[in-house]
């Protein structure tokens, strides 16, 4: 029974999971990471996101997103976050576009580096432009430990929009154990608070993120990848 549990397992889940942020791209839990998808992968997801995550609009939210990378170091994501109207129903739609650009893909001994920007271009019909933006660069690095991958993540941010996504510096580590490749365990500083939380992927193409932000407040989303 245990080994066909086991076999069963094999199939449904791959070994390899890179996540997807709240902001949907490529990362942690909240804060950007410098690793890429592979050429040639589309994902679409949706997050529910806590009002201190959004604070110009100030007030519990969710975006959905597509997200594309048609060069093995160009990712682009179009998020769309729900916006209120004064009847407090969600009928608005503020459409952002975020970049990455990876300048040096990881090596043995060297960290991957991307520069990024999210909500380059953001609109809605109250016009309330860039209600979360931030430009920023990364570094990441995976070390393998009794088949256990580590990864460490360090970056900046740029005070450039009226409201930033963070500014200074944030960082993360991911824990991905070597008994059950497709879980992986994530803290980070996101430069105003200390979040937790991890994320899942099976049947090879679905998956699951969950945290807590702050230690106070819960987000999360679900996703769906395929490589084209």
């Amino acid at each position: 029974m245990r080994g066909r549990f086991l076999l069963i397992l094999i199939l449904v889940f791959p070994f390899v999971l890179k996540a997807q942020t709240l902001t949907g791209t490529s990362g942690l839990l909240n804060i950007p990471s410098a690793d890429m998808q592979a050429d040639g992968t589309f994902m679409m997801g949706a997050n529910y996101l806590p009002k201190l995550n959004q604070p110009a609009l100030g007030y519990n939210t969710g975006n959905f997103y597509f997200n594309v990378t048609f060069l093995p170091f160009l990712e682009v994501a179009m998020k769309n976050t729900l916006v209120k109207v004064s009847n407090g129903r969600y009928l608005q739609q503020d459409r952002a576009l975020n970049l990455r650009l990876q300048l040096m893909k990881e090596k043995t001994y060297l960290p991957a580096v991307t520069l990024g920007v999210n909500n380059i271009y953001s609109e809605h019909e109250n016009n309330n432009r860039n209600h979360i933006g931030s430009f920023y660069f990364v570094l990441t690095k995976h070390f393998e430990v009794d088949q256990t991958i580590i990864g460490l993540t360090s970056g900046y941010g740029f005070k450039t929009f009226q409201y930033n996504q963070f500014v200074g510096l944030f960082g993360g580590l991911s824990i991905t154990p070597h008994f059950f490749k497709p879980l992986t365990f994530m803290g980070e500083y996101d430069g105003k608070g200390v979040n937790l939380g991890g994320s899942l992927l099976f049947f090879k193409h679905f998956y699951l993120l969950s945290m807590v932000q702050q230690l106070k407040y819960f987000a999360g989303g679900v996703a769906y990848r395929v490589h084209l």
